[in-house]
């Protein structure tokens, strides 16, 4: 298993995707329904519903970024290692584009909703057990399977294809974060077991991670064409890669260190992520 080291949003295969991720998998797709993080208790397919459709719809009329020129220069200044900018001015923008940090967040809501259901997913392995959650989620099938197999499945039960680019973007995020999520657990070498061994603070750790992971795939992609392949160097878009989603996870986590979100979880998953969303965005607007 390994992620990707750097990526240009989700145009197309996202390059140096995990071992286990294809774009074929056929493994449970059943899709939760968006709202507080739950997973669904029948079979009936959220997907079809008019409410879900409305959301899509909503999703696809989600404004984006107002100013691109003055987002975008900052952004290509910082990559191209120019004078006149840098990470903050880039990001702070970046958000400011948006109106700032709740502007922000309300133009993530497919990052915010598939977070609520990842939040759900996650709150129900610490409450219920793996046997029961994946039961809930329609990947009973997958117990006791491979992690490749595991991870594949997860992501298309909580991020399956869509047809905005939001939800594209939400789901490479997911990839990367479900990918850096087994890592961490298999360095015990138990993999049948490996959802067994969450802790609250992975369970945390994981939610930022994917927060800063929809933020950066979402920022790079709306910002176009500022290190795409001719623009700058691989290895320069490598460098603003790391430097930007690591600084939006670390400073998150910083925020979060004294905080427990895991008992919450089964309740207001919604609200938590959108919170966890308007931090990240503020620490970008400082």
């Amino acid at each position: 298993m390994g992620t990707s080291a750097s990526n240009g949003g989700p145009r197309g295969n996202p390059p140096l995707l995990p071992d286990w991720y294809t774009d074929n998998n056929t493994g449970p797709r059943p899709a939760p329904a968006p709202g507080n993080g739950n997973p669904p208790t029948n079979n009936h397919n959220p997907q079809n519903s008019p409410a879900t459709q409305d959301a899509v719809n909503q999703q696809v009329l989600v404004p984006n970024s107002s100013n691109w020129g003055q987002a975008k220069g900052a952004l290509t200044r910082l990559s191209n290692g120019t004078g006149g900018s840098s990470r903050q001015k880039a990001s702070r923008n970046y958000v400011k584009s948006f109106g700032g940090s709740g502007g922000a967040t309300k133009a993530a809501a497919q990052g915010v909703r598939t977070g609520s259901i990842y939040g759900g997913f996650l709150g129900s392995l610490s409450s219920s057990g793996v046997t029961n959650t994946f039961t809930n989620f329609g990947l009973q099938d997958l117990i006791g399977k491979s992690a490749e197999e595991v991870c594949a499945g997860i992501v298309n039960a909580i991020a399956p294809n869509g047809a905005t680019n939001d939800e594209a973007i939400a789901r490479e995020a997911l990839i990367e974060t479900i990918d850096a999520l087994y890592t961490k657990l298999l360095e015990n070498g138990d993999e049948v077991n490996a959802l067994n061994n969450l802790t609250p603070e992975l369970i945390k750790e994981t939610l930022i991670d994917y927060v800063g992971n929809f933020i950066f795939t979402k920022w790079m992609y709306e910002l176009g064409n500022a290190i795409e392949k001719g623009n700058i160097s691989e290895r320069e878009a490598i460098k603003l890669e790391k430097e930007v989603r690591g600084f939006i996870i670390t400073e998150t986590a910083e925020k979060y260190k004294d905080e427990s979100i895991v008992e919450n979880l089964d309740n207001r998953t919604e609200a938590i992520i959108k919170e966890i969303f308007e931090t990240a965005y503020s620490i970008l607007e400082s």
